[in-house]
């Protein structure tokens, strides 16, 4: 395999990368009849990203591969990126746009922290999907590819075109924002810090399910705040999270941490239904209040915490 790059490297292999997201805005209204959850949520992607690798496998390969050089990530059938090339490869034979069983080979650089709250896995499915169309001469067009990644996850639709987006439905209904509103987000920084676990997001529904209705927010609600941040672009009405008293009802550090920093002023919140936490700097922080911000959060967490500025983009 060879090194990292942006785009196609060859007609035979390519490089892709596969972002972070953050949930600036995340409320959930409640279960639905399929048995996901509704919910509104403003999404951004981020710069931090994890690096996959994609081949078509040899002539006479009867099954995928993937290498992975992270311990805690699945190389079986649980892994979204061997789900995506059998949902992908399944596709192709139904449609007769190939006339043999195609199989591929995979190496995911994993950056992203397992079970944070962040996206890794579905950015990584989803990268896949896209990566196996281009190899293959993009038999597929978006609408084919959105099915293929709602059929994986409620995130994976996202990540096929990353860009900051209202996110409704059980995730799979994708809107475009107001200029002014991808304006103000593009570029901003932020630091993403996570403890030495992950959560699990079958248990954060799970856990608010049986909270309701405590836990669930209204549509209308959700919808006037985002309207409100359109309107004045300020970043402390829009932070907004509906698992962060799951999850900090039951992870005490996680609450007494986001208690801390923002006693010291800084905006901040959990991403998605997961561990990891952001912090969403201000233009004129620097490298020293970075490193304060850090000591924090070490001095809460301990050295092993995960630490990294990334910004949207």
């Amino acid at each position: 395999m060879q090194a990292e790059a942006d785009e196609f490297s060859s007609s035979k292999e390519l490089v892709l990368r596969a972002p972070a997201k953050v949930n600036l805005m995340l409320s959930v209204h409640g279960p639905r009849a399929d048995g996901f959850h509704a919910l509104t949520s403003l999404v951004a992607p981020l710069e931090f990203h994890d690096a996959l690798t994609i081949a078509v496998a040899g002539e006479g390969a009867d099954s995928d591969h993937l290498i992975v050089d992270a311990p805690l990530v699945p190389t079986d059938g649980s892994n979204l990126i061997l789900q995506a090339a059998e949902k992908f490869r399944a596709r192709l034979l139904e449609a007769q746009a190939a006339r043999q069983a195609v199989f591929f080979e995979f190496e995911l650089k994993k950056r992203i922290p397992v079970g944070a709250g962040l996206g890794g896995g579905s950015s990584d499915a989803a990268v896949a999907l896209k990566g196996m169309n281009a190899l293959l001469g993009e038999p597929f067009g978006t609408h084919e590819l959105r099915e293929l990644a709602a059929a994986l996850g409620s995130d994976c639709p996202f990540f096929l075109e990353p860009e900051v987006t209202l996110m409704q439905g059980r995730g799979e209904v994708l809107s475009p924002v107001p200029g002014a509103v991808r304006s103000a987000l593009e570029g901003q920084r932020l630091l993403l810090f996570k403890p030495d676990f992950g959560i699990s997001t079958v248990w954060a529904y799970q856990t608010m399910k049986a909270g309701a209705p405590e836990f669930y927010e209204s549509e209308a609600v959700a919808l006037a705040r985002l309207k409100t941040f359109e309107e004045d672009l300020g970043l402390e009405g829009l932070v907004y999270n509906d698992f962060e008293p799951v999850v900090t009802n039951k992870y005490l550090s996680i609450a007494t941490l986001l208690e801390l920093l923002r006693g010291e002023g800084h905006l901040c919140g959990v991403s998605g239904s997961g561990s990891c936490c952001f912090l969403l700097l201000e233009a004129g922080q620097q490298a020293t209040d970075i490193k304060e911000i850090k000591r924090l959060i070490q001095s809460a967490w301990g050295k092993a915490v995960f630490f990294i500025e990334t910004r949207i983009v």
